[in-house]
């Protein structure tokens, strides 16, 4: 009787462990009807094989010491689980991710409905879209993820795998920004064409600018003049912003600069590709255009180039000046051409009677046009016998008249004229003629001007008196 009143106090006196405890055990005993576990009870507790996770059931031995939950008590005795606190555990750490925005290693147990069971820590399952992955994921491999919903009362695990992605596309793209150098000469293919330019695909994931600036050493009105859609080019770095994600090239700069081929002097054949009142745009054979000023398309008067010259119209030219570093080429369309004073004197003599149309009237005398290259000046003295304030009181802008040619410089490019002479001969006086003895001398390019037609000496001296 005294053994059993000491049983049941002892029994009695025995901790009692409330349901969901965890407690630290020691395995006492591993066989096929399960795991026996002391945890200081007088009885030891039972881990059932399923209690514990698989990958862990062949890494226990007895006298390991391990946590373990009380489940329930059946019997007076304890039944354990080892795999409630590894989920509990697992949950924890999870939650401590979820909150820190911290990444995890997750392992994919195999497919589902858009994406991917996948484990984290080894036991809690959660879903990871296939949007995550670039290529097909492995089953079974391990993958860097983040949580992206984490609802633990209701066991719901998102996983995403997209910050990673973008992380892994930011790397690789500077990785390849890191490839390009300015100066470098790569090939690329044409992606896309704009109406400022062609967008150049450089690399997997690289896609330079070509502006339509860069694509020719000729003036481009549309890109599609040069490259089309999928052609195959090469093409120069200018310029790489890596931050910018930006990348400028040219088209132009693999190709000879065809300005370092022209020398000034030369003559070839053109074609006017525009009129301007100061002058015509010219586009050589090499595709580049350069510029014929107005002073440089005729020695023949004219009032604006469109009535010497037409759009498309082909034109012998002469190159004047190449001015690489500004890009400018200075053209000339007279210099091609006889020039006019080289036989001015078998034209024209001094005292040679001619007619004309009055072009300008000035206050020192009036400008005569006598043909289409040559004007002659008639000083104001030279106007009328009588003595005249300004040539306005005797004649107008356009009036045909008759003079008579007194003097001719070859060297300075002028031609004086007298109405006087022709009025005194009508009146029965003979006048005396200034003879100016022809000076030859190489012809010049330069245009006839109002300095160049007028003795200003002789004016001097007519205006004193």
């Amino acid at each position: 009787m005294a053994d059993f009143n000491q049983l049941l106090e002892e029994d009695f006196n025995a901790p009692q462990l409330r349901q969901g405890a965890v407690v630290l055990g020691k395995l006492v005993q591993i066989d096929e009807s399960g795991i026996f576990v002391d945890i200081g009870t007088k009885r030891e507790g039972i881990l059932p094989l399923d209690q514990v996770l698989p990958q862990d059931l062949p890494r226990l031995q007895v006298g390991d010491t391990i946590k373990v939950k009380v489940m329930r008590k059946a019997d007076g005795v304890y039944m354990l689980s080892k795999k409630a606190v590894d989920y509990d555990q697992a949950w924890n750490q999870l939650q401590a991710k979820y909150k820190d925005r911290e990444q995890l290693d997750i392992v994919l147990a195999g497919p589902a409905k858009n994406g991917y069971l996948a484990r984290a820590f080894g036991i809690i399952e959660g879903f990871v879209h296939r949007s995550n992955f670039e290529d097909e994921p492995e089953v079974g491999g391990t993958y860097k993820a983040y949580i992206l919903d984490f609802d633990r009362r209701n066991h719901k695990l998102v996983f995403t795998r997209r910050q990673i992605l973008r992380e892994h596309q930011a790397q690789r793209l500077q990785e390849e920004f890191d490839r390009f150098q300015p100066g470098m000469v790569v090939e690329g293919v044409v992606e896309s064409i704009t109406p400022y330019g062609a967008f150049v695909k450089i690399s997997d994931n690289i896609t330079g600018l070509l502006h339509i600036s860069e694509l020719a050493w000729r003036q481009v009105k549309r890109p599609s003049e040069i490259v089309k859609k999928g052609d195959k080019i090469m093409v120069k770095v200018l310029d790489v912003e890596p931050e910018e994600k930006k990348v400028s090239l040219s088209l132009k700069a693999t190709q000879p600069d065809p300005l370092l081929s022209l020398l000034p002097g030369e003559e070839m054949t053109g074609t006017v590709e525009t009129l301007a009142d100061f002058g015509i745009f010219v586009r050589l054979p090499s595709g580049i255009t350069g510029l014929a000023h107005a002073s440089e398309l005729s020695y023949a008067h004219f009032e604006h180039p469109s009535e010497l010259f037409k759009k498309g119209q082909k034109v012998k030219v002469k190159l004047l000046k190449v001015d690489v570093e500004q890009r400018r080429i200075s053209l000339s369309v007279k210099a091609c051409e006889q020039d006019p004073w080289v036989g001015v004197h078998e034209k024209y003599q001094v005292g040679q009677e001619v007619g004309g149309t009055i072009t300008r009237l000035l206050n020192n005398g009036m400008v005569v046009r006598i043909d289409d290259f040559f004007e002659g000046f008639v000083p104001i003295g030279e106007i009328a016998i009588e003595h005249i304030e300004h040539p306005k009181k005797k004649h107008r802008i356009g009036e045909t008249i008759t003079t008579r040619i007194i003097n001719i410089d070859k060297q300075r490019r002028r031609i004086r004229l007298s109405r006087k002479a022709l009025l005194m001969e009508d009146s029965g006086d003979k006048p005396v003629m200034e003879i100016a003895q022809p000076v030859d001398i190489s012809p010049t390019a330069g245009p006839v001007t109002l300095g160049d037609l007028v003795d200003t000496t002789v004016i001097k001296v007519e205006e004193e008196e």
